[in-house]
């Protein structure tokens, strides 16, 4: 659940603190400022939800609430003027003046704390997703300013549903609202009333929760997706483990299904100094769990400083065709674009220099159509844990299910574009 923030800008100690008591009692998050300099400064730094404005303050109380209309037109809180006198004409003016609601000091505690109750659900209401109920992008963005503001310590994830893309254009819009239905019920059962949730995109989320809880929760949400996740495809395509989008005479990448992917860092006022780069860093985090076929997640840990070797360039191809015009061709192509190239014409010794050299990127040919040797390859490349290169198939026998089936990456059809292979090898590399 959202905590609100809000503001009493009052003078006097004695009703500022009643108020305070009593929205505090409503588990909201309550300031109170005696100094107008202050309290813009603070406004413009953790862009509250509610102000309540004190007729105490030296200034006129309509010509602040005019002020604050106007500098706070991104964020649009609730104003709430409170004013010993009950004349009508002073209660238009401050309301015309951009107020929201006009109090006397003599309200009754029961009634202001309905009241503020009120104008938060209208405002709360307006900044949270339908179909998730996660609190949209902009009240996400000031839940991580308020965090950076706080200096308190706390735990941030990011998470997004990985190839959602593709199961929108297969499946449909209605099918795609019910998995982020999902998406939102499954998080939302793993938090607390302190904890948040809100979208950066449709499909990506940030949680704000303790430090101690932030793996519990990333396993919990890998677990119970992976668990749901056969509702939301046909059993076919849930069996394969993958989904088409063409015919077999179109190339196509494969597609694994949906995933979660999950991350997390600490947060330190140490450390970061804008939510800005708490994005940034969990954009990086997140990284850690690209090219997998069921979700997962990362926890960002203290890191230690040593010594260690350059990072090897990418940039190691593997060609396995027995045309020798067109293992040339593809040969010529990779040197051109800067590619250490390695040609087999013979399956046979295949893995003897496939062990050798340990490409980055191997080009296959399916092989005959009755021992498919492409395809046994295939199979045995992305069996090995330790080094899986990225599969390009060519093949003329049209079967594309197989193929990806097999574990390669990209199916193409022959004949084909040669510039085609030369884009799909740079991508994977790159």
């Amino acid at each position: 659940m959202y905590a609100a923030t809000v503001f009493i800008i009052s003078k006097r100690k004695e009703l500022s603190i009643k108020y305070k008591k009593l929205i505090e009692a409503l588990e909201q998050e309550v300031y109170v400022i005696s100094s107008l300099s202050e309290a813009l400064s603070m406004i413009q730094k953790i862009e509250p939800e509610l102000l309540i404005v004190s007729d105490t303050i030296d200034e006129d109380l309509s010509d602040f609430c005019a002020k604050m209309r106007a500098l706070t037109f991104n964020v649009r809180p609730v104003i709430i003027a409170v004013s010993k006198s009950s004349e009508i004409n002073d209660k238009l003016k401050i309301l015309d003046s951009g107020a929201d609601d006009y109090m006397d000091e003599s309200i009754s505690p029961k009634e202001f704390q309905a009241r503020i109750k009120a104008h938060l659900r209208r405002y709360l209401e307006n900044s949270f997703n339908p179909v998730t109920f996660f609190a949209q992008k902009s009240l996400t963005v000031r839940s991580l300013k308020k965090l950076t503001a706080s200096k308190k310590s706390a735990s941030v994830m990011f998470g997004k549903i990985a190839n959602i893309a593709v199961y929108r254009e297969i499946y449909g819009e209605i099918a795609y609202q019910k998995v982020l239905q999902t998406i939102g019920a499954i998080v939302n059962s793993a938090l607390n009333i302190q904890d948040f949730a809100g979208h950066f995109f449709d499909d990506e989320f940030i949680i704000i929760t303790t430090v101690q809880k932030a793996e519990k929760v990333a396993s919990f949400l890998t677990f119970a997706f992976d668990n749901v996740l056969s509702r939301f495809y046909s059993e076919r395509d849930f069996e394969n483990k993958f989904t088409l989008l063409s015919s077999d005479i179109k190339e196509e990448e494969r597609e694994a299904l949906m995933h979660l992917e999950i991350c997390a860092l600490e947060y330190s006022a140490q450390r970061f100094s804008s939510y800005e780069q708490i994005i940034n860093e969990l954009l990086e985090l997140i990284k850690l769990c690209r090219n997998q076929d069921k979700s997962s997640y990362v926890i960002d840990r203290p890191k230690l400083y040593g010594e260690v070797k350059e990072k090897r360039v990418r940039n190691k191809v593997m060609i396995m065709e027995q045309d020798d015009a067109l293992s040339l061709l593809l040969k010529t192509l990779c040197s051109l674009n800067n590619l250490e190239v390695l040609v087999c014409n013979s399956y046979k010794d295949f893995f003897d220099m496939y062990n050798d050299f340990l490409p980055d990127v191997v080009l296959l040919d399916y092989g005959s159509r009755e021992k498919k040797e492409g395809v046994e390859i295939s199979r045995k490349l992305k069996e090995d844990k330790y080094h899986s290169p990225k599969v390009v198939f060519s093949s003329c026998v049209h079967n594309k299910k197989e193929i990806l089936a097999s574990g390669a990456d990209f199916y193409l059809p022959k004949p084909y574009e040669a510039d085609v292979v030369i884009q799909k090898i740079r991508k994977f590399l790159y």
